[in-house]
């Protein structure tokens, strides 16, 4: 663990875009719920959800026929994320994709307490950063799609001297190609080198990069940029043992590699959800039904919920003297996460 990691650690936790305000805010509802009771342990809880989703196709085979993809709700699912903020209590992050996109962000939420994302994709578009510099909200930026180059790093969060707090997220990277193709032998032989190594998996969405906090926490010029880990979209979720793997290292970039906090998807109906429903996370196992998730049928393998991690960081904090709470405590707050359950309104959800 770094000895430079955050007393407050930083829970992000939500569906990958807002759909629609029943949508989000049964899991604004159900989210803030669980991390109001872990705030005690010195534990900030945010509400995540993307407005505008940048995609990387713009059109998919639906049978026969064409259909563009979602790409997000836009303003209206600005306006549900503040009613989240709001009601709930939380502060609110959400992705603005492109400059004439903040001025809604800029209407509905509060820079004393919401964050800004800047995506993958959009890491050096220097416009939009310009543009996000000029704002007080918080910003936390995620590194390109190519990996964590330090000094790129730098250079974009240098633009956000303005800003209220920073960020950078770790959201692993791409995998390269062999130039001979994906089934060359060269690539194949590439492909067994890499998951010989620790942290990576065959079934993965894209190459864990949590490694490079080491790199990222030696440099001066990051000492007040806050460092998160975004398991969700590095695995994907498409299997059994890699849906358990994204709640795994939600953990361990806690506990084993010092992060200052997570960013999480929790969707608890990703059967119907538009946009990455296998890397989802539930909030709660307890009371789900199953037929809803994208999962589809129980799995032998269960994955880990929101609430199986927020335990274990509840359990880290008192551990290492992060919180004067004490393990009795800890004790009924654990029955109280334990007694949430996925299928019931949220006014009987804590008994």
């Amino acid at each position: 663990m770094s000895e430079k990691q955050k007393d407050e650690i930083t829970i992000v936790a939500g569906p990958c875009a807002v759909e629609s305000e029943e949508q989000t805010m049964d899991m604004g509802e159900k989210i803030s719920t669980i991390l109001h009771i872990a705030a005690s342990y010195n534990i900030r809880g945010m509400f995540r959800g993307g407005a505008y989703k940048p995609r990387t196709n713009f059109v998919v085979q639906n049978g026969s026929r064409s259909e563009k993809v979602f790409e997000g709700t836009g303003e209206d699912g600005v306006k549900w994320l503040a009613q989240v903020a709001g009601q709930f209590g939380i502060p609110v992050v959400s992705e603005v994709m492109s400059e004439m996109d903040i001025r809604h962000f800029a209407r509905y939420l509060e820079a004393d307490r919401d964050f800004l994302q800047i995506g993958a994709r959009t890491s050096q578009a220097f416009a939009l950063l310009y543009e996000v510099g000029g704002y007080g909200f918080s910003v936390v930026l995620k590194n390109p799609q190519h990996g964590v180059d330090p000094a790129e790093a730098v250079g974009s969060l240098e633009r956000f001297q303005k800003n209220k707090e920073l960020a950078y997220c770790i959201r692993g990277q791409k995998r390269p190609i062999d130039p001979s193709g994906e089934n060359s032998a060269e690539h194949l032989a590439y492909l067994t080198s890499l998951h010989a190594s620790p942290h990576q998996y065959r079934d993965a969405r894209n190459l864990n990069n949590i490694a490079s906090i080491g790199k990222l926490r030696s440099m001066p010029s990051l000492d007040n940029v806050s460092l998160w880990y975004d398991p969700s979209h590095i695995f994907g979720g498409k299997t059994d043992e890699m849906r358990r793997t994204i709640g795994d290292y939600a953990k361990k970039a806690i506990t084993e590699f010092g992060y200052d906090g997570i960013i999480v998807e929790v969707n608890d109906r990703s059967a119907t959800a538009k946009c990455d429903a296998d890397q989802a996370m539930f909030s709660t196992l307890r009371g789900i039904d199953w037929s809803q998730t994208k999962v589809g049928l129980d799995p032998e393998q269960k994955p880990l919920s929101l609430v199986d991690v927020v335990k274990e960081i509840m359990f880290y904090q008192v551990q290492r003297g992060a919180t004067t709470m004490l393990h009795g405590a800890l004790e009924a707050d654990y029955k109280t996460l334990d007694s949430l359950r996925w299928d019931l309104p949220l006014e009987r959800l804590v008994h």
